[in-house]
């Protein structure tokens, strides 16, 4: 199949919020992201970028969706993965129960680990690491260790 374009990545993703820099703050705080200053041109409006500089996500005043899934995904190295789950539980890091998010709450995907959780404004976010053997390595040590 012929397709009218090939895609060679993903670029960004808009995200809704309240308070735009309480939001940059929290994802400042708690993924690494921070807020590039060509942000002064969105009218209160954030672009976020990794601390390479990589832009990835611009942040918006309005309200999230509510309707079907709209996750964010991020990836991660497997050392960030891990370094995540043993920073668990974060009063800054809720899942999407409301509740917060634990190191075993991970999902193991097989091929890959993810974590699932939510802004404080109630967006659906998650990490995942393709790193899954050395990932998987660690949640064994992990269980080993807490149930000695």
């Amino acid at each position: 199949m012929n397709s009218l374009i090939e895609i060679a990545a993903l670029d960004h993703v808009h995200i809704y919020v309240a308070d735009p820099d309480a939001a940059a703050d929290w994802y400042g705080r708690i993924l690494g992201l921070q807020v590039l200053p060509s942000s002064k041109r969105l009218q209160g409006g954030k672009y976020m970028a990794t601390p390479r500089g990589q832009y990835c996500a611009t942040i918006f005043q309005g309200k999230p969706p509510s309707d079907g899934d709209h996750t964010t995904a991020f990836r991660v190295t497997g050392r960030v993965f891990m370094e995540f789950g043993d920073a668990l539980p974060h009063e800054g890091v809720m899942g999407r129960d409301g509740q917060r998010l634990r190191s075993e709450h991970a999902d193991d995907h097989e091929l890959a680990f993810s974590y699932y959780f939510q802004d404080p404004d109630g967006n659906h976010l998650e990490i995942t690491t393709y790193d899954h053997e050395p990932v998987r390595r660690w949640f064994k040590n992990k269980k080993r260790t807490h149930t000695l």
